[in-house]
């Protein structure tokens, strides 16, 4: 079980805005911010990059909304370039036989979901690319990552925003 609230406090933010490497040592990196977009039915509750901090509630269907300080990414793209993406989906607030939050020092109860693990490449990438390295969580636990110019919401943005593929399904 997790205490939500100290999860949202400043020092655990803190923590997570720690900067996160994908850049071998040698290279010339630069800092960029990352954000996750969701395009499954269920919320995620926490990633990962390589095994660093990273966002906390990512929407069913959406998310992208926020950026997070850092993924520290090579200045020039190579090949081979891979990343590990972890991500925690079925958490919930515990609820009593009423169906009222469960409450421990004032703090809802937080049980933790599972935790899933994948390791994808990082597609090739220009100068003008990075301005922020986007994580799209996709069905079937499937997952992609890309460096981008263009917010998830931009309609020349692919994959579609979830939002719109929701909506043009009904």
């Amino acid at each position: 079980m997790r205490n939500w609230t100290k999860l949202n406090s400043r020092p655990y933010k803190l923590l997570l805005a720690l900067p996160l490497f994908l850049a071998a040592c040698g290279e010339e990196n630069t800092a960029v911010s990352y954000l996750a977009v969701n395009h499954t039915d269920k919320p995620i509750d926490s990633i990962t990059i390589n095994d660093q901090g990273g966002i906390l509630n990512v929407d069913a269907m959406g998310g992208g909304g926020a950026d997070v300080c850092c993924v520290t990414v090579p200045k020039t793209w190579r090949p081979g370039l891979t990343v590990k993406i972890g991500w925690e989906q079925g958490g919930h607030f515990l609820r009593d036989a009423g169906g009222n939050f469960v409450m421990r020092n004032g703090d809802k109860v937080f049980i933790d979901g599972s935790w899933k693990f994948s390791t994808v490449p990082v597609p090739e990438y220009t100068a003008k690319q990075r301005q922020h390295f986007d994580i799209h969580f996709l069905p079937g636990d499937q997952v992609m990552v890309k460096l981008s110019d263009i917010l998830p919401w931009h309609p020349d943005y692919r994959p579609i925003y979830p939002i719109e593929k929701k909506a043009a399904s009904q």
